[in-house]
């Protein structure tokens, strides 16, 4: 497993946050190895983890969502989030849009979230960005999605600042200001 030493930190991290996080066999058959989601909970199997990172990754889909959703939640987290959606569509209402944003957008962001944790706790963002992770196998310095992130044009910052998480940054400040401090400063870890 690449950075075996961040798991704890990040187990800690994702249930202070109120996240459920379990061990064992419910981690098998997610979409990523050793690690998936039953209910809103995450299952977690270190032996066959590939990185630590992989953990925050998975919880940032989660944490985009409005925590009332979270049960609602499995191993395929888009036909979920979709799920939640159409259930609330119809002609006299519309989608909450917090929903609308995960479903779209819900891999950009937990690719920001997941960074700025590993960075809250002050652990290397390679944790979350290894070689192999996000098909990205070969490349010099950086990961090609560190690297993105912290040149300020990735755009999983824009839509975690839009959800009232963190501040406009990078490329994006220009865009609005919402008064919180920019990003990889997160005002808030998940959406009530």
């Amino acid at each position: 497993m690449h950075h075996p030493e961040a798991l704890e930190p990040i187990v800690a991290f994702l249930r202070g946050l109120g996240l459920g996080v379990e061990y064992g066999e419910g981690a098998h058959n997610g979409f990523l190895p050793g690690v998936n989601i039953h209910g809103g909970v995450i299952h977690v199997d270190p032996d066959t983890l590939v990185g630590s990172g992989d953990l925050l990754h998975e919880a940032g889909h989660i944490i985009v969502v409005p925590r009332h959703y979270w049960p609602r939640l499995g191993t395929d987290l888009l036909a979920d989030t979709e799920a939640l959606i159409a259930e609330q569509t119809g002609p006299d209402r519309s989608p909450d849009p917090r929903l609308v944003l995960a479903a779209g957008q819900g891999e950009f962001m937990a690719q920001a979230w997941s960074y700025a944790a590993a960075l809250h706790l002050g652990l290397s963002p390679g944790c979350v960005f290894f070689p192999g992770a996000y098909k990205y196998h070969q490349y010099e310095g950086l990961h090609p999605l560190a690297a993105w992130l912290e040149r300020g044009s990735h755009y999983g910052p824009l839509f975690l600042a839009q959800s009232g998480m963190t501040g406009f940054s990078g490329l994006f400040a220009h865009m609005d200001d919402n008064g919180l401090p920019p990003f990889p400063h997160m005002t808030r870890w998940s959406l009530n």
